[in-house]
C-alpha cells in the first residue's frame, strides 16, 4: 500500500512536428510511468490539463489512506464515472447521461469539491434550470448517482443529493389520439409505416420494441407476440425487465396485416426484423418518425405527436373501454404496478385477449 499521496508530474512535451502535448509522469509498482493526457488544442493551458489528470490521480491513489483527506472535485468524479461506470448502461442511456453531465452538472459543479456540495444550494440550482420537471428530476438523479459512486470509491461518506427535493410531475397531460384521429393518420401513411403504426397502436409497444421485433417473435398458431428485445439505432438490447418480455395477444385482424406485410417484405426469416430497413437492420426510429409519420400527422391535422403517443393512446383507450385495471397493467407490461393503477393482481389470459380484441376492432373498424 502506498504511504505517500501521489500527485505525479505534469509537463508540456514539445513536438518538432504536430501539436504539443501534455504528459503526466507518476510511479506505480516502483516503476516510473508516463501517459499522454491530450494536445494543447484540446487542453490549451496547464489548468485544463490538471483537471484532465485529476480522475487518473484518483484511480492511482485509490488504495492510499490519505486520499479522503485530499480535495476531490465533482469534475474529477464525473471523469472517473465516465471512464469506469458509463459503459454499464445502454447506449441510448449513455447519450442522455453524458448530456446531463456535460451540459448541466459539470459547468455548475465541476470545480467544486465534494465536501462543498450542499443540499439546499443544489435544490435551488435545480429549480432555476429552464427545463421540464421531468428533465430536472433526471439531472438530480444523475448527480445522486455520482455521489453514490463517490461513496463506493470512499471519496466521501455522505450523499448530499439524497435530501434534495425535486418533483418530476408533468406540466401537462400526455397527448393521446382518439380512434377517429388514429384512423385519419392511417389514411395518410404508406406501407410499411401504416403497418408500424397499427402494431404500435394495437399492441402498445414502445418504439424501441417495435424496431427490435423479429418474425420469430410471432407465434402464428397461438396468436401471440413475444417482446424479446429492443433496438436503438445500431444497438440491440434485451428487454429492460422480465415483465416487459411477457407475451402479448395478437388479434386475428392485426395478424392479417402483418402477414400481408411479410409477403411484401424482402426479409422474412425468423431472425429478420419485421420492419427492417434496406440493409436488413432495424430502422432509426427518430429519422423514420420525422420523415414519414410526423408529416402524415400534419396532413391529417391531428397536431403534434411522438412515438410514445401511441402507447399513451393504447393505455387511455383500454381504460375508456372499462378494461380491468390488472389487465391494463399486464398489457402495458409494466414492471411496477404503480406505473399503471396501484393493482398487484395477475390478469387472466382470456381477459387480456378480450381487451386486445375490443381495442383492435375499434382502431380497425371502418
Amino acid at each position: 500500500m502506498q504511504t505517500r499521496y501521489q500527485y505525479g508530474t505534469l509537463t508540456l512535451r514539445k513536438r518538432k512536428a504536430g501539436t504539443n502535448v501534455w504528459q503526466w509522469r507518476y510511479m506505480e509498482g516502483g516503476r516510473r510511468k508516463s501517459v499522454l493526457i491530450g494536445t494543447t488544442e484540446r487542453l490549451p493551458n496547464k489548468a485544463a490539463a490538471m483537471r484532465a489528470v485529476e480522475s487518473r490521480r484518483l484511480k492511482l491513489n485509490a488504495d492510499n489512506p490519505q486520499t479522503p483527506f485530499r480535495t476531490v472535485t465533482v469534475g474529477a468524479l464525473i471523469d472517473r464515472y465516465l471512464a469506469e461506470e458509463l459503459e454499464r448502461v445502454r447506449h441510448d442511456t449513455q447519450v442522455s447521461y453524458k448530456a446531463f453531465l456535460n451540459k448541466w452538472i459539470r459547468p455548475k459543479w465541476g470545480s467544486v469539491g465534494l465536501a462543498e456540495v450542499k443540499t439546499i444550494p443544489v435544490e435551488a440550482w435545480l429549480t432555476g434550470i429552464p427545463r421540464s420537471p421531468q428533465t430536472r428530476g433526471h439531472i438530480r438523479n444523475m448527480l445522486h448517482v455520482l455521489f453514490q459512486c463517490a461513496m463506493r470509491w470512499e471519496l466521501t461518506d455522505r450523499n448530499p443529493i439524497s435530501l434534495v427535493r425535486q418533483s418530476t410531475a408533468r406540466k401537462g397531460i400526455p397527448r393521446v389520439l382518439t380512434p377517429k384521429e388514429f384512423k385519419a393518420l392511417l389514411k395518410e401513411l404508406a406501407e410499411p409505416y401504416k403497418a408500424m403504426v397499427l402494431v404500435a397502436g394495437c399492441l402498445g409497444l414502445r418504439a424501441s420494441e417495435l424496431m427490435g421485433l423479429q418474425w420469430g417473435d410471432i407465434d402464428w398458431d397461438n396468436l401471440t407476440v413475444l417482446i424479446r428485445r429492443s433496438a436503438s439505432g445500431s444497438h440491440i438490447y434485451e428487454t429492460k425487465t422480465e415483465q416487459s418480455s411477457k407475451p402479448v395477444p395478437l388479434d386475428p385482424s392485426l395478424a392479417e396485416v402483418l402477414l400481408r406485410h411479410k409477403e411484401n417484405s424482402k426479409y422474412k426469416s425468423p431472425t429478420d426484423f419485421v420492419f427492417a430497413g434496406d440493409s436488413g437492420r432495424p430502422r432509426w426510429r427518430g429519422i423514420l418518425f420525422a420523415d414519414h409519420i410526423r408529416p402524415a400527422a400534419e396532413r391529417a391535422r391531428i397536431g403534434k405527436i411522438g412515438w410514445h403517443t401511441f402507447r399513451h393512446s393504447f393505455s387511455t383507450l383500454l381504460h375508456s373501454m372499462g378494461t380491468d385495471l390488472a389487465v391494463q397493467k399486464e398489457l402495458l407490461r409494466h414492471a411496477d404496478i404503480k406505473t399503471t393503477m396501484n393493482i398487484y393482481t395477475q390478469a387472466m389470459a382470456p381477459a387480456k385477449r378480450k381487451a386486445i380484441r375490443k381495442l383492435t376492432q375499434k382502431l380497425l373498424e371502418a
